[in-house]
């Protein structure tokens, strides 16, 4: 059955294939699984227009943290068009996704996994940045915004809902 993206939560890989994702459908409360949609990758773009940023804030305004910020949150705002442009374009082919035994325990420790990738990325970021900001070299600036990059695709994934209706549905399947 074809679905649309917006109304499924993407939970992962099926069982570490790549090529397929488990999709959680809220209305019906159950899993399904279908080709992986891939995310349409506008790094390059939007690590340049983000690095022009800051050097253009920097050149007109102030040297220091403002341009830093600014370059940051452009990068925010282009993701966060390319998340919801993919979820409100994309459309799914979908079949129902018999849970094997251990996928609850395996979905918690991808999650913890997932929560420290996130820490860890926006940890990174901020010290890059903050090298560049003592050190000034194109190199830390470039390697701030890659793991800005990451740490953003990571936090917009969707990991908070899926460790939320993880635990309702495996609520529900503990009670049958």
């Amino acid at each position: 059955m074809k679905q649309k993206l917006s109304d499924l939560i993407e939970f992962g890989a099926d069982q570490g294939n790549v090529k397929r994702t488990v999709f959680y459908d809220i209305k019906r409360n159950k899993l399904f699984v279908g080709d992986s949609v891939p995310f349409p990758m506008i790094f390059l773009p939007g690590a340049g227009l983000s690095y022009a940023t800051y050097v253009l804030t920097e050149t007109l305004i102030i040297r220091g943290v403002f341009p830093l910020f600014l370059s940051f949150l452009l990068m925010l705002l282009l993701v966060l068009y390319q998340f919801k442009n993919r979820r409100e374009r994309k459309i799914v082919e979908v079949e129902p996704y018999e849970i094997p035994q251990d996928y609850f325990a395996t979905q918690r420790l991808n999650g913890f996994k997932t929560y420290a990738l996130i820490v860890l990325f926006a940890f990174i970021s901020i010290v890059f940045a903050w090298f560049y900001i003592m050190f000034g070299s194109f190199l830390l600036l470039f390697l701030a915004v890659v793991m800005w990059y990451c740490f953003l695709l990571l936090l917009l994934s969707g990991q908070f809902k899926k460790s939320k209706y993880l635990k309702i549905l495996e609520g529900e399947n503990i009670d049958k």
